[in-house]
């Protein structure tokens, strides 16, 4: 499944299950992941709330 760098998954199954958490919780928004040499190091989550006039 994940490709291994010096002997540590590019993803662990801990982060894969954070990403599907917030993916499950988020209505509007995006999940950017950020890679450092093959090895995932951050996940930003930007969620945008829709406003409507009265």
């Amino acid at each position: 499944m994940a490709h291994e760098k010096r002997g540590r998954q590019a993803v662990t199954e801990e982060q894969l299950l954070q990403i599907k958490q917030m993916a499950e919780t988020m209505r509007y928004g995006s999940i950017s992941l950020i890679f450092q040499d093959g090895i995932l190091v951050q996940i930003d989550r930007s969620e945008k709330i829709r406003v409507t006039s009265s």
